[in-house]
């Protein structure tokens, strides 16, 4: 299993949309996909269907208060992909939580998904580096940055990777994914200025190849509770762009390597 957290210093970015249709082009491509939302403010669940509120899910897992998966993962009508909501922050936070616990509860998070049979398991965080989101990044293998094309981008990307850096010196195995530029104005002068400006500053392979356009077919797919991919009954050729960077993401991190190693049978004889 390879888990993948997404992490901005700001809100804003299209982070959310990105994991709801990411996952989702990763479940369609045959991946068991679980999305987790572990932003208190439970910004997937609320994307995808406004009964999420009331569902248990990842904080109450942190806290204890379900310590059993299975109870709290959400079928989707795509089989392969399945959703963990936040769940009920106010009522884990009144519980409690010691921090030193939680990449405990995290390590019990991911190895519970990984015996579900999870193949990819993508993290949606609140905005910042706050202290569950810098705890949540460092117990994934990989970060995916989206990265809105504005002039404060240049600026903030160099100490977001110094972070990073951070993390991996006290002990985390986290790999950087990609920076992704998100909200991309096509006609902006300045929106294209920092495009060419990060890719100038950033060894080729740091950057994903596709960018994320301002479009508002995402506002209108978050606002009908889908991926871009169900917005309409043929697709959007924006849909498009997430089954491109699912097959990034496959090359990026290894996921095709490791379908082909769980596929290796033993000799009966050596």
């Amino acid at each position: 299993m390879i888990a993948i957290a997404t992490a901005s210093q700001k809100g804003g970015v299209g982070k959310t949309t990105l994991c709801i249709n990411l996952a989702y082009s990763l479940a369609k491509r045959g991946w068991t996909t679980l999305l987790v939302d572990t932003d208190p403010q439970g910004g997937v669940g609320l994307s995808l269907a406004r009964s999420t509120r009331s569902k248990l899910g990842f904080y109450d897992f942190l806290c204890s208060a379900e310590k059993d998966l299975n109870r709290l993962v959400l079928a989707t009508r795509l089989p392969e992909l399945q959703i963990l909501p936040a769940g009920q922050y106010d009522a884990a936070a009144r519980r409690g939580w010691a921090p030193q616990d939680v990449p405990t509860r995290l390590a019990d998070l991911l190895r519970s998904a990984e015996l579900r049979g999870v193949d990819c398991l993508i993290m949606d965080t609140a905005a910042g580096l706050n202290a569950m989101t810098e705890s949540v990044v460092k117990a994934c293998d990989y970060v995916v940055l989206p990265q809105q094309a504005e002039p404060l981008a240049v600026r903030s990307v160099p100490h977001m990777l110094e972070t990073l850096s951070r993390f991996r010196s006290e002990g985390a195995g986290v790999k950087v994914a990609g920076i992704l530029l998100t909200m991309v104005a096509g006609e902006n002068q300045i929106s294209q200025k920092v495009v060419q400006e990060l890719r100038a500053l950033l060894p080729a392979d740091m950057m994903f190849e596709q960018n994320v356009p301002r479009m508002n077919s995402f506002l209108e797919a978050s606002a009908m509770g889908v991926p871009v991919a169900l917005l309409k009954r043929n697709p959007p050729p924006e849909a498009l762009l997430f089954d491109q960077l699912a097959a990034e993401i496959e090359q990026r991190t290894g996921l095709l390597q490791e379908r082909e190693s769980s596929h290796a049978h033993a000799s009966l004889l050596d």
